[in-house]
């Protein structure tokens, strides 16, 4: 079953802390959803493995929160909010990665002209804390884009051609799987109209309304004067 067949409209926005789609396993994440209005009648969904299923059965719903905790391979797969009627949220593709480095990226779509963060982490099995002190590669679907020994890369004043698919490289470890960027354009202002933008008046214009003015002047000087000669009998 499609993700389309069962939403009816957008109408929620659900956002995840930390903030990013790829996951080493045993972390844990947390889900938040957005409505307008009260959060009664809806929940968080997901669709891991073609298998849909609302928070209740994989982790903790705490008011408008869904809580993951110890992830598994098996907790990869898309995320969103949905109410009793159809509505629902946008979709987080969430993956957990069974190797020792992901790639940091934002979940959420970013903004034409934003600087976007992409961050290799690398963390050994087991262990508690990643790390990104690392000379790591960075690639852009498939392509190499550069190197950075702090493990990260920024993408200044990103554009509409920055969306793609992402993944980074740990000159011993290995390389992460790879992450969708998407990229959206900045909402469009409707702005009044600026009045210093009107057309000049020309000296064909001014001429023409001052002749106007003074033939309707004259008109209406003579329609009096028949009007008063028709009064007075």
């Amino acid at each position: 079953m499609e993700f389309t067949s069962i939403c009816l409209a957008v109408a929620a926005t659900l956002s995840i802390q930390p903030e990013r789609r790829q996951f080493f396993r045993y972390e844990a994440f947390n889900l938040s959803c957005t409505v307008s209005g009260s959060f009664s009648g809806w929940t968080v969904m997901r669709n891991a493995s073609e298998i849909f299923s609302p928070c209740e059965d994989w982790g903790r719903l705490n008011r408008t929160s869904c809580i993951n905790r110890s992830v598994y391979k098996s907790d990869s797969g898309l995320y969103w909010c949905q109410s009793e009627r159809g509505e629902c949220s946008n979709i987080l593709n969430i993956t957990i990665n069974t190797g020792v480095v992901i790639l940091e990226s934002p979940a959420l779509p970013v903004t034409v002209g934003d600087d976007v963060t992409l961050r290799c982490s690398y963390k050994e099995r087991y262990a508690s804390n990643s790390s990104s002190d690392f000379l790591a590669a960075f690639y852009s679907n498939g392509t190499f884009i550069g190197k950075d020994a702090a493990g990260k890369m920024i993408l200044k004043n990103v554009l509409m051609s920055n969306k793609g698919f992402y993944k980074c490289q740990h000159p011993d470890k290995g390389e992460s799987l790879e992450s969708w960027l998407e990229v959206k354009d900045k909402p469009q202002l409707n702005l009044p109209p600026n009045p210093s933008s009107a057309p000049p008046i020309t000296m064909t214009s001014l001429l023409c309304t001052i002749m106007l003015f003074i033939i309707y002047t004259i008109i209406f000087i003579v329609c009096a004067i028949i009007y008063r000669r028709w009064a007075r009998g």
